[in-house]
């Protein structure tokens, strides 16, 4: 708790022949990240195949939509990268002399597919119309036609011996033309400049409207079962050429290449697999080598000389959220505080306290639970929202009402005064825990010190002026004095010299002028909660003065209106209190972020004919 925890360092012997499929075994549990050790021998596996990978690579674009229909198998990879790439660039030149010819004709008729698509919600627009389409299919020898599609708003610039017809549209404008064979070159470029679309007509397609549709209709029914069969003979061909396991072998190496390129040569034979996992005692990757059967040794050992490990933050998982907070600012260090666990308590208390309404909360809160079963940071609208309606209950506020039952506490519009001051007293807990804080990370480092006789005199300086402030008949300055001279005389010890005192003086006045600043940023909470109960007061007003009808109308508007905009607003100041008031005390986020080795393709892809998946 309140410390990131450090990765360790991980060591994996294993056979040159085996690495892929080792380094695969390691990458599935999402808990390495890859460093090779300084100064060492690289060993790049898949040096000699990068040629072959590009020719894989190369044919992606056109065959990746084809080959993602069948199910890739990927086995261990137990022999030579160059074996794989080799064998697998033949099959695929074998299953591409038959596939080819299929391809093209299956992409054919996809195009006149979408083709005759347009074409037949063009014509449906003119069946009924006055347009005898049959004129249209018969013109000829010396004029010719075409339907056009254009952007709306697009004022069509075509000579005179152009005749557009207009065709009912939705979104854009539809025109059929009729031009001289000998310029209709010309026209169909301009309809392009326009960034237009150009629908050709068929020369089948004759007769009238309704018998053109009928043709139509047949011809899409023919293509659609000729693109059923296509498909399904190069599911055939996929299956004869074994390009299940072949592709599956090469979407392994391609991961290699992509995301390794090279491991540390341990011998002829062997090679060493090294970086950072936050599996710390390391049963995770020991169970996924031994499930993958492998002939590899683990060991978990103190890092190379100089070597930075990355931090990661360990916290139970309804506390993960709340990491949100501390990640916008990178990661923290090893002799930096997590605030997580801090964040689970300020954060809600300070969104709750500017949003206090119980029946907002609550849609807050179930709009929470919803979003949560696709996003893990809606669970900060479910805390967000049950502290809302907490506030709400000691507010008196439900809907914007505040005459359905007593408040537990008060209502704000009442005692405008206490509810700015309520945050200003948490606002010195806060920022002094912040202080504490800062401590904690000077003893991790070895610099407590240095802290106890500065920044601690510091605190005590704050907090005397603070109470001498707030109760200015108690006595309590004396406190301040102690403060200053705890500080100027930690300095002075400190810097072993009287200039080291009067530099102090300096930081001094910048300190505390930031620190009473980040105090006084805390007033607004109080202020918007006023104002989000003087918005809900305006509505509630406005409701009842209106009829029973458009008062319920205005109830309902106004509320949706301040759960969105105020609920926005509300969380963009706690986000801004925390990271730039509170965090500036004690975190910089100068860890070093762990990056885990991406997992390599699935054991089986999902088809996208059935969507399934193992």
């Amino acid at each position: 708790m309140l410390r990131p925890v450090a990765t360790r360092w991980f060591e994996v012997l294993c056979p040159r022949a085996e690495s892929v499929h080792t380094l695969a075994a390691l990458a599935q549990t999402g808990a390495v990240e890859l460093e090779l050790r300084a100064h060492c021998a690289e060993d790049c596996p898949l040096t000699d195949v990068a040629t072959g990978l590009a020719a894989y690579q190369a044919l992606l674009p056109r065959y990746q939509r084809y080959w993602q229909r069948g199910r890739l198998r990927h086995t261990p990879l137990v022999e030579a990268p160059m074996v794989v790439i080799e064998r697998a660039l033949a099959r695929i030149a074998a299953w591409r002399r038959e596939a080819d010819p299929l391809i093209e004709q299956l992409q054919s008729a996809e195009e006149e597919l979408t083709r005759l698509k347009w074409l037949q919600a063009i014509i449906s627009q003119i069946e009924g119309s006055a347009l005898d389409f049959s004129l249209v299919t018969a013109s000829g020898p010396l004029l010719g036609t075409f339907c056009a599609i254009v952007p709306a708003r697009t004022r069509l610039d075509l000579p005179d011996w152009a005749l557009p017809r207009g065709v009912p549209w939705q979104d854009e404008h539809c025109y059929m033309i009729l031009t001289p064979l000998l310029h209709m070159d010309e026209a169909k470029a301009r309809i392009k400049a326009h960034k237009g679309r150009i629908v050709e007509r068929p020369a089948w397609l004759g007769g009238d409207a309704t018998a053109a549709l009928a043709r139509l209709r047949a011809r899409r029914a023919w293509l659609s079962e000729r693109c059923v069969t296509l498909y399904a003979e190069l599911d055939t061909l996929f299956e004869e050429y074994a390009l299940d396991a072949t592709l599956g072998e090469v979407a392994w190496l391609d991961w290699f290449s992509a995301h390794v390129g090279a491991l540390e040569l341990a011998s002829e034979h062997l090679v060493w697999i090294t970086g950072w996992t936050d599996d710390i005692d390391g049963r995770r990757l020991a169970d996924a080598l031994d499930q993958a059967d492998t002939r590899a040794l683990l060991r978990l050992t103190r890092p190379p000389a100089g070597a930075r490990p990355p931090q990661v933050l360990r916290n139970p998982p309804w506390l993960r959220p709340f990491e949100l907070f501390a990640r916008a600012l990178g990661v923290p260090a090893s002799d930096e505080a997590d605030p997580t666990p801090l964040l689970a308590v300020v954060v809600p208390l300070l969104f709750g306290y500017m949003f206090g309404d119980v029946g907002q909360g609550l849609v807050l809160v179930l709009a929470g639970l919803w979003l949560s079963r696709r996003f893990d940071a809606a669970r900060l609208m479910v805390l967000g929202g049950a502290s809302a309606m907490v506030f709400g209950l000691l507010f008196g506020s439900l809907f914007g009402m505040e005459h359905l039952f007593p408040p537990l506490w008060l209502h704000p519009l009442a005692h405008p005064l206490l509810v700015l001051a309520v945050p200003l007293v948490f606002a010195v807990g806060l920022l002094s825990l912040g202080q504490l804080l800062s401590g904690l990370g000077a003893l991790r480092r070895g610099q407590f010190g240095a802290w106890l006789r500065v920044d601690a005199g510091f605190l005590v300086l704050y907090l005397g002026l603070v109470l001498a402030l707030a109760l200015p008949g108690s006595g309590l300055g004396w406190l301040a004095v102690v403060g200053l001279v705890w500080y100027l005389g930690g300095a002075f010890v400190q810097a072993h010299r009287l200039l080291g005192a009067l530099s102090a003086l300096g930081h001094l006045a910048e300190n505390g002028l930031q620190l009473l600043t980040n105090t006084l940023s805390f007033a607004r909470v109080g202020a918007f909660a006023l104002a989000h109960a003087a918005l809900s007061s305006a509505i509630v007003t406005m409701a009842a003065a209106a009829p029973a009808w458009a008062g319920l109308l205005i109830l309902l508007l106004g509320n949706v209106v301040v759960i969105l905009l105020e609920g926005l607003v509300v969380s963009i100041q706690t986000t801004r209190l925390v990271l730039f008031e509170f965090f500036n005390r004690f975190l910089r986020g100068n860890g070093r972020r762990f990056l885990p080795l991406p997992a390599p393709p699935p054991l089986v892809t999902p088809t996208l004919a059935s969507g399934g998946s193992t």
